[in-house]
């Protein structure tokens, strides 16, 4: 399971070098993987990160959705036409495609944070930006209550 907040940076290249702790989760490093494509939303603010295996279960629940309703071909194009396939090098780094660092904003100081599952990677100013904002709700416990928390 993936939990925490990591600070990294990226290189000229526009690698970044997975938390050791998500890293560990993820299997030998010899033939780790993930898969990433952006977050859900209007405004995708972050990427999701998938480790194989929850991504292959993602893809069965998306077989057994109805494939010829407009919505799941809009969610095919949102979330899945994105994705890309990446390899972790010799140092534990992924490279994040330009296309995908430009649709989050990320430029140089990353911020990645665990969602069970998968984990996230965000622009810092952005995590920033969504912890304030989180921040200015504050605790609603009967939010909460209507999650089954």
């Amino acid at each position: 399971m993936f939990c925490g907040t990591f600070y990294h940076t990226l290189d000229e290249k526009g690698r970044v070098a997975i938390p050791r702790k998500f890293r560990e989760l993820l299997g030998p490093q010899s033939d780790a993987h993930v898969f990433v494509t952006p977050s859900l939303g209007r405004d995708p603010k972050s990427l999701d990160i998938y480790p194989v295996t929850e991504w292959e279960a993602l893809a069965a629940r998306i077989r057994a959705m109805p494939q010829l309703t407009e919505s799941t071909r809009r969610f095919k194009r949102r979330y899945l036409h994105p994705a890309q396939e990446l390899v972790l090098d010799s140092q534990g780094r992924i490279l994040i495609p330009q296309d995908l660092r430009e649709t989050i904003g990320l430029l140089k100081d990353a911020v990645f944070t665990g969602d069970l599952e998968k984990f996230l990677i965000w622009d810092r100013h952005t995590w920033q930006r969504q912890k304030e904002e989180d921040e200015k709700v504050g605790n609603d416990d009967e939010s909460y209550d209507k999650l089954g928390l």
